[in-house]
């Protein structure tokens, strides 16, 4: 078996990525457009779980249908 690794470098600023990946000033705003949407049709989901939806209202999963 594998040794695990640990990275203990902090994890990369946004600027620091925006920098990386060369965004330019007008792609971090559609994208940022993007973000927000996401987080105001989401806004909920971090305070509903998985047994909080009424069971008829649960996906299915594949294996089991």
């Amino acid at each position: 078996m594998r040794k695990p690794i640990y990275i203990t470098a902090p994890p990369p600023t946004l600027e620091e990525l925006e920098k990386h990946f060369r965004i330019s000033k007008t792609r971090k705003k559609e994208l940022q457009v993007l973000v927000d949407e996401f987080k105001a049709t989401h806004s909920n989901r971090d305070q509903a779980t998985v047994n909080s939806i009424e069971p008829e209202k649960r996906r299915k999963r594949a294996s089991a249908a």
